[in-house]
């Protein structure tokens, strides 16, 4: 009689221990990585100052050290199979906290080499830490998974700070969120050092490792980029974050089912990264919204197909050295690139740079699969067992709460308001005190980002009305702020904000009372290299006058006189004079040049020349010998006009003026 063997079928088992653990460094990590890579803007502005090519060598040359970093790492805790051990991913977490800190605790010229080398320390530390999580069975969605939760997270925390990041803060507020994002990762790297993370043997290396680079630059610049999103879709930075936080949330629910992910699925999923970033760099308002979402959620199925340890790399410090080098350069050529074609134009559309990205990101979670036929493939994620895991047993999806608990913290002060707060219906005098700036994107010469010092030194000077330039509302090269909403809402003023090289960049005006008719002008392009743009609007003085205030930006190169000429004719017709009206901003025109002359014919009188110093100097602020910023007016008589001396918190100096109505 045959004996009848009972059936044998795959166990169905809630996640080890360590799942929860190792999902949460990788979240930590890339909160810490993200941030530096923000970071690395401002910093490599520096070199930017000397010439896009010392700008691109120094960048390239950052991330790709992130490879030797890596390698060093790896040879320092005997990891020489190139696989990370736990003590690999614990010595990575505690060089970048240290790194983290004494960043915080440095400026110029120190903080610019600290922070290149923390830079370098992140992408590393986060690379081996990936390699070390997707390096075992199913580890591939467990890396994504913390990849897209660190996405949330940072998100959450951007929100709480109003995008401006802790590094660039001196205060305690900047330590203690510091110390926060430095030591979280290295604390749960430990609890896996020590053995507390349930099973942590990785046996391998995923092949396409590198592909961290190309997902790490489209987190910066969209899928963690509140700023971004708000300035390109239109909504409150608040919605902005919140529905990012969702979105990162729903693509770590869909990671979180234990089935198989279909070929089907994959490939549509890596069609819709790429169609999602094309959508988002080619549409606004609700379209873009739609597509950052589809962007943000396709992601995840991508990066799990990428990271999954199908077929393992070959081993060696060196090999897995070049591939953090790879993912470094994946990261930051990308955002160089587009950034370039603001001063160096690229033959395409920058718009394109990132579509490529997205493109080579999805290609790399498109593979061959192999049928699971043996009790080794049973055991990866290739393999689909018959029962889901009950949602209470899975304590990953805890782990979604402090984002989106942050995120409803940040949708407090930037609720739904695009404009800021609504302001009386005239100013409080019948003589406005009126301030231009250019701000450099928020930049200062002495490489910081101290949103919080120019907006006391604009408060100090009870402004009715502020004419901004170089505002930047989610570039990279200014730290990722949303330098507009987050000024409104320090000092309490209504905002409009006009785009020009695109919508994370141009000009704003500021008011203390309510503003209408508010017109956005293109200026003519010309001789390039950027769009420039000019901002109308009108505000009321207390005895009921209308005055049209206009921000305006002119083309920057030395030789670009007839662009700037075209430039004021275009807005000249634009904005006929039929009232009293202000013309405010940075004409990259000096006393006596055909720029000035054509307003001066077309009856606009000069702030500082009629009531103040003609020998104030407005350029560079550490050591200005140019005047190229003004404040012009007609049917105004302008009370005084200083050039204040003191702030550098950008590379121009403001020009404060007070005007009332002639006659």
């Amino acid at each position: 009689m045959t004996q009848q063997l009972p059936e044998v079928r795959p166990p169905v088992t809630p996640p080890d221990a360590g799942t929860p653990t190792r999902v949460w460094l990788v979240a930590t990590l890339t909160v810490a990585a993200i941030e530096m890579i923000r970071a690395s803007g401002p910093l490599l502005d520096r070199a930017f100052a000397t010439s896009a090519l010392a700008a691109g060598v120094t960048a390239a040359g950052t991330y790709a050290a992130a490879g030797l970093v890596a390698m060093v790492l790896l040879v320092a805790t005997a990891a020489r199979s190139g696989i990370p051990a736990p003590r690999t991913v614990l010595t990575g977490a505690g060089a970048l906290a240290v790194g983290r800190l004494v960043a915080q605790s440095l400026e110029g010229d120190a903080l610019f080499w600290v922070g290149l080398v923390t830079v370098a320390l992140a992408v590393a530390a986060l690379t081996l830490a990936v390699a070390f999580v997707a390096g075992r069975p199913a580890g591939g969605r467990q890396a994504a998974t913390g990849l897209l939760l660190g996405c949330g997270l940072s998100v959450g925390l951007q929100m709480t700070l109003g995008t401006w990041d802790a590094l660039w803060r001196s205060g305690w507020s900047g330590w203690v969120l510091a110390v926060v994002i430095a030591v979280a990762p290295l604390l749960t790297a430990r609890s896996l050092a020590t053995g507390h993370g349930g099973a942590v043997v990785a046996t391998g290396r995923p092949r396409r490792l590198w592909a961290l680079g190309p997902f790490l630059a489209l987190a910066a610049m969209i899928v963690a980029n509140p700023a971004f999103v708000a300035s390109q879709t239109g909504v409150a930075l608040g919605i902005a974050g919140l529905v990012l936080v969702l979105a990162s949330a729903t693509g770590v629910w869909v990671l979180l089912r234990p089935q198989t992910v279909p070929g089907a699925l994959r490939v549509a999923a890596a069609a819709l990264v790429v169609l999602g970033a094309a959508g988002t760099m080619w549409y606004t308002g609700a379209l873009a919204l739609v597509a950052i979402v589809v962007l943000s959620v396709a992601v995840s199925v991508v990066l799990t197909g990428a990271l999954t340890l199908h077929v393992p790399a070959a081993r060696g410090v060196l090999r897995t050295g070049g591939a953090t080098a790879v993912a470094g350069l994946g990261t930051v050529l990308p955002l160089v690139l587009y950034m370039l074609d603001y001063d160096v134009p690229l033959p395409v559309d920058n718009a394109w740079v990132v579509v490529v990205v997205a493109l080579v990101l999805a290609l790399t979670g498109l593979r061959r699969r192999t049928p699971a036929t043996t009790a080794a493939a049973a055991a990866t994620e290739d393999y689909a067992p018959t029962e889901r895991i009950p949602a209470r047993v899975n304590t990953v999806r805890l782990l979604l709460g402090p984002a989106v608990l942050l995120a409803l913290v940040g949708l407090v002060p930037y609720g739904t308001s695009t404009t800021g707060p609504d302001m009386p219906a005239r100013a409080g005098s019948d003589t406005l005190t009126v301030v231009t700036w250019n701000l450099h994107y928020g930049v200062s010469p002495s490489t910081a980002v101290d949103l919080e010092g120019i907006a006391r030194t604009i408060a100090s000077e009870h402004p009715d009305v502020v004419a901004l330039q170089e505002v930047e509302r989610g570039w990279i090269l200014g730290g990722g702020t949303d330098m507009a909403t987050w000024m409104s809402h320090r000092l309490g003023m209504t905002i409009r904000f006009a785009p020009a090289a695109d919508r994370q960049f141009g000009n704003a005006v500021l008011s203390s009372s309510a503003v209408a008719d508010t017109a956005i002008h293109q200026l003519p392009y010309g001789a390039g290299p950027q769009a420039r743009s000019a901002l109308s609007t009108t505000v009321v003085t207390r005895d009921g006058t209308p005055v049209r205030v206009t921000s305006v930006h002119l083309q920057h190169r030395e030789e670009n006189t007839p662009t700037r000429l075209d430039q004021l004719r275009a807005l000249l017709a634009a904005e006929p004079v039929d009232g009293p009206s202000l013309l405010a901003g940075d004409l990259n025109a000096e006393p006596g040049s055909p720029e000035i002359g054509l307003l001066e014919d077309a009856g606009w009188v000069s702030a500082v020349d009629s009531a103040g110093d003609p020998a104030a100097l407005t350029s560079p602020s550490d050591d200005p010998d140019a005047r190229i910023d003004w404040v012009f007016g007609q049917r105004e008589t302008f009370d005084d006009a200083v050039v204040p001396t003191e702030p550098r918190e950008s590379d121009h100096l403001p020009v404060v003026t007070r005007a009332t109505r002639a006659g």
